[in-house]
């Protein structure tokens, strides 16, 4: 395909997951609510569920489920209505669940396969001790490799989101057990550190050591091909040209610390000119890309998104253009 100088990034869940974007697009969108009923019939959770329904009364365990499944679900819909309107991307690239969502969307994975790994995908390493994550904020000059030597037992740093817009903090990611994330959140400076609500969070991190012996289990079996579309690592400034390297990326994805720089660095290198976020699956409005970026979240951000491609210069997909049979 010839670089349309757009990429698509894919976030994770971070508690910036509000599903009143993803739900004004079920409401207005056939094409999207065909793709959530495709996910509740693999799944066994409804659309109500994966649009947030009730998530405040769930369980530990189906609030971890539901932190894996609704922003995929939702960043599979959304591209999906952007394709309506010849909105395609050039390049993909994701964080956490959006690393594997965008390994789908560029043709490695089927979406069948990808749903059902996430639906089987981890539980809490301990259920009575529940992971989670949270976003700390640094000032600028700090090495995010300092905050080992403040992290207390039970706390790791998984990775850089980069500077925030203004250039005053680096904003890093922390995982590990809730209550000493709650331990380090009262001791620092108020704000400094923001903490999840989503349980079973381990990803990134040595804390996902269980997560990451299920997920080989998991890979072991699934149908990887090769990327039809530049697929680029968060893990490290790589893109992903293999089976192999897809199938590595889902491991490692576990316990590797990311990094949104090297993934967007490793995008601008494609020639990007403009980035789509699909859904509420990165903090808006906090993060500074080397690139400009629209969050696409709801129906009003198409008009948005349409408004930036035309600013930008990025071509608009042919008709008759198609994406991988799978995406």
């Amino acid at each position: 395909m010839t670089d349309t100088g757009l990429a698509f990034l894919c976030g994770t869940d971070l508690d910036t997951f509000d599903p009143s974007g993803p739900a004004a697009f079920y409401d207005s969108s056939p094409v999207l609510r065909h793709r959530y009923r495709q996910v509740a019939d693999w799944t066994g959770v409804t659309p109500g569920r994966l649009l947030g329904r009730d998530r405040a009364r769930a369980g530990a365990r189906e609030r971890a489920l539901l932190g894996r499944l609704a922003p995929a679900t939702a960043m599979l819909g959304i591209h999906d209505v952007l394709a309506v309107h010849r909105i395609r991307p050039g390049v993909l690239g994701g964080l956490g669940v959006g690393a594997m969502v965008a390994s789908c969307l560029a043709g490695a994975l089927p979406r069948d396969a990808l749903i059902r790994t996430l639906a089987d995908g981890g539980s809490p390493d301990e259920p009575d001790r529940a992971g989670a994550v949270a976003l700390a904020f640094l000032p600028a000059g700090h090495d995010p490799e300092w905050y080992r030597g403040a992290l207390h037992a039970g706390v790791r740093y998984c990775g850089s989101l980069g500077e925030d817009t203004s250039g005053t903090y680096r904003v890093v990611l922390l995982t590990g057990y809730a209550d000493a994330l709650g331990r380090l959140a009262t001791e620092a400076p108020k704000g400094a550190v923001r903490i999840g609500e989503s349980p079973g969070v381990t990803v990134h991190g040595p804390l996902g050591r269980a997560a990451h012996r299920r997920m080989r289990r998991l890979v072991t079996g699934l149908p990887f091909t090769a990327p039809v579309l530049p697929l680029c690592s968060a893990l490290e400034a790589k893109t992903l040209r293999t089976a192999d390297d897809v199938g590595e990326l889902f491991l490692r994805n576990v316990v590797q610390p990311a990094d949104l720089g090297s993934l967007t660095a490793e995008m601008h290198a494609h020639g990007t000119r403009l980035g789509l976020v699909l859904g509420p699956s990165l903090p808006r409005n906090l993060l500074r890309f080397p690139f400009p970026v629209v969050q696409v979240e709801s129906p009003a951000d198409i008009a948005r998104a349409i408004s930036a491609i035309l600013e930008f210069g990025v071509e608009m997909s042919p008709a008759g253009h198609r994406m991988p049979h799978w995406a």
